[in-house]
């Protein structure tokens, strides 16, 4: 069955979340490059393997994945055996029906780090039935209150899965401090802004803060300066561009901000060893 990423991504705008058990119903949206929702998956039984992050990653029987709006993600592939389900929801429609994103957000680094967890088969027998609960009350128009029917059981699924990455997490359950909410605002930043600003300046000021403190926060939640955030982000755009598109290096360049394609060249060989071009023509890993 061919399936028309146009088609679905109307369904996503005019419904706000879609509900798959077929990779093929999933795959011509997502890819090839960053995703522009939240998706969940949902792996009973087979395999699925996929790049994520430029990462190969393989999700196996029993266990879960929650990708975030942001992460890159191709070649997804799925076992002729794979069982399982695929959730996608707009952030918008995520914002409206879920007060409890504001929970999900304290775990985002560990998220975007550890994506694919391993559950037991109680915890997916659980996910299995609430995906097929609310696939049925999606396609139920008969109920008047069926809006908000869907909204408890989507409610229910991610309080679930919440539930099991925090029990994932070394770190203590509770509420987040002011260092991790400071540090999830400043990767809300990032996400939005790195194509055009790479200064630990200009996000320290939208978040009205000092660069000093904003360095020490950051470094203290992840281990990792906030500097490095904002490279990191713009090496990994920097190669899902050269190795998923035709534009040129100059293009590419401009599309992130940079003076010219020489300071663009430098900044790349800098982080990476390798020029532009050179990544370009490399084997893919």
């Amino acid at each position: 069955m061919t399936i028309n990423p146009t088609a679905i991504r109307q369904q996503l705008q005019k419904r706000g979340i879609l509900v798959f058990s077929r990779l093929e119903d999933i795959s011509g949206m997502v890819l090839p490059n960053r995703l522009e929702m939240l998706l969940m998956c949902i792996c009973v039984k087979g395999s699925i393997s996929a790049t994520i992050d430029l990462r190969t990653m393989q999700m196996t029987s029993s266990s879960i994945m929650v990708l975030r709006p942001g992460h890159a993600v191709n070649n997804i592939k799925a076992s002729a055996d794979f069982e399982g389900f695929f959730f996608v929801a707009g952030v918008d429609k995520l914002s409206t029906i879920l007060p409890l994103m504001s929970r999900l957000m304290p775990c985002a680094l560990y998220y975007a780090a550890n994506p694919i967890i391993r559950v037991s088969p109680e915890e997916i027998a659980t996910q299995q039935s609430l995906f097929n609960l609310l696939r049925a009350k999606m396609n139920n128009d008969a109920n008047p209150y069926r809006d908000q029917v869907i909204s408890a059981v989507i409610e229910l699924i991610f309080y679930e899965v919440l539930g099991i990455y925090t029990a994932a997490m070394t770190r203590p359950v509770g509420h987040s401090s002011r260092g991790e909410q400071l540090m999830t605002n400043f990767m809300n930043l990032v996400d939005k802004h790195f194509r055009r600003e790479r200064t630990v300046l200009f996000y320290a000021r939208e978040l009205c803060v000092s660069p000093k403190h904003l360095s020490t926060v950051v470094k203290e939640v992840s281990g990792r300066t906030a500097g490095e955030w904002i490279d990191d982000a713009v090496i990994l755009e920097s190669k899902l561009l050269l190795r998923n598109t035709a534009l040129s290096i100059q293009e590419i360049s401009n599309s992130l901000s940079f003076p010219n394609q020489s300071f663009f060249g430098k900044y790349f060989k800098q982080h990476t060893g390798l020029s532009p071009r050179q990544f370009r023509n490399s084997p893919v890993l």
